[in-house]
């Protein structure tokens, strides 16, 4: 009796697990003509382009003069007249300033009375010393003749020496005006009438009217990444529609104690005449470098800890999920330079829907 329960109970739970695997199987089939039968999801797409990434990075400097001079008087004194101001146009030997020259002026009476008197006393040397050698040997003895020819040999040095201090008291005097030795413009002033200023110290700053520089403070890392032969083109701040190429010309050999960057001057070709000194500049490196991919940041895709598109593929049209090597990532893209090919059809929208092998189909504005 126990027996013939028991088989009747096996075969009642053979039958359930028949039943159960044959709807399992049913739904299965039923899922699988559901997929065939759902049409492909429309995708939007990009071609692969790889190309060699030229743009290293922008930074902002400003146009300086290449050449600009500090104009200072070589001794102290009170400044008597400033002929100059900020914007003016000066010309070789233009007076930009001048000292107070009483003193020097005096100076310069005194240097002349010391050469009248060393002449005045040259002369009666140079008479006597004549007479002896008339008189030598008859009524004069070699002695004498000797000691009015040393008499006329120190009158002479004085003189020589009356004639040098005239000639730098009249330096002195000259020193008291200050002119310009080139022509430009005039930038700065740091000197006022009235003032007692110090021999070296800035009066006026003159800039030439020449080659003009777009000086930037740039990074170590990127001086070392570019070199000193690097083109630099540049652009007006306020009008990017301006712009000059130029060459690195100089690299400053110390950073700056704060910042840590260096001074670097880029010698511009042809300046335009709207990079006016002080004007703002936007200055780009271009190198030619590694081979690149342009993405839109859309098209990232995360495989765990690795980035990843996802591909089309021409012939079957389904996705492909494809890890990359990413190089840099900007604002609104990123730059692939391992893990695609050229011509690879990039899905650059709804990429969190998509599953490996998914059928899909392209988007008007897909780029093939």
């Amino acid at each position: 009796m126990k027996t013939h329960l028991a088989t009747s109970k096996s075969r009642a739970m053979f039958g359930v697990s028949v039943a159960i695997l044959a709807t399992i199987l049913v739904a299965g089939c039923r899922d699988e003509e559901e997929a065939s039968e759902r049409p492909p999801r429309p995708v939007r797409t990009v071609a692969v382009s790889f190309n060699p990434e030229d743009t290293y990075g922008s930074l902002v400097g400003e146009i300086r003069p290449r050449t600009e001079t500090s104009f200072s008087f070589r001794q102290g004194g009170e400044v008597r007249e400033r002929d100059v101001e900020v914007g003016d146009l000066v010309e070789i030997d233009t007076v930009l300033a001048r000292l107070d020259t009483e003193d020097a002026q005096d100076a310069m009476r005194k240097a002349e009375a010391n050469l009248f008197a060393a002449q005045a006393q040259f002369q009666n040397a140079e008479t006597e010393r004549a007479r002896q050698q008339q008189l030598y040997p008859r009524t004069s003895t070699r002695q004498a003749f000797d000691a009015a020819t040393a008499q006329a040999s120190m009158a002479q040095a004085g003189v020589d020496a009356a004639q040098a201090g005239l000639r730098i008291a009249q330096t002195n005097l000259d020193n008291r005006v200050l002119k310009a030795n080139a022509a430009g413009v005039v930038t700065a002033i740091g000197g006022e009438v009235g003032q007692i200023v110090g021999g070296g110290q800035m009066v006026v700053r003159v800039a030439q009217l020449g080659p003009r520089d777009a000086v930037f403070q740039v990074p170590e890392a990127t001086i070392q990444t570019t070199g000193g032969d690097a083109r630099v083109d540049v652009q007006l701040l306020s009008n990017p529609s301006i712009k000059a190429t130029g060459t690195v010309r100089e690299i400053s050999p110390t950073a700056d104690p704060i910042t840590r960057n260096f001074t670097v001057r880029v010698g511009l070709d042809t300046a335009p005449n709207e990079f006016r000194f002080g004007s703002a500049v936007r200055g780009t490196i271009r190198l030619a470098g590694e081979p690149a991919a342009r993405l839109p940041i859309t098209a990232l895709f995360s495989q765990g800890s690795e980035s990843a598109v996802w591909v089309v593929d021409a012939a079957s049209k389904t996705t492909k999920l494809v890890p990359v090597e990413v190089h840099r990532f900007d604002t609104k893209d990123f730059l692939v330079t391992k893990g695609l090919s050229s011509g690879d059809n990039v899905v650059v929208a709804g990429v969190q829907q998509l599953r490996p092998g998914m059928p899909v189909r392209l988007l008007e504005g897909s780029v093939e």
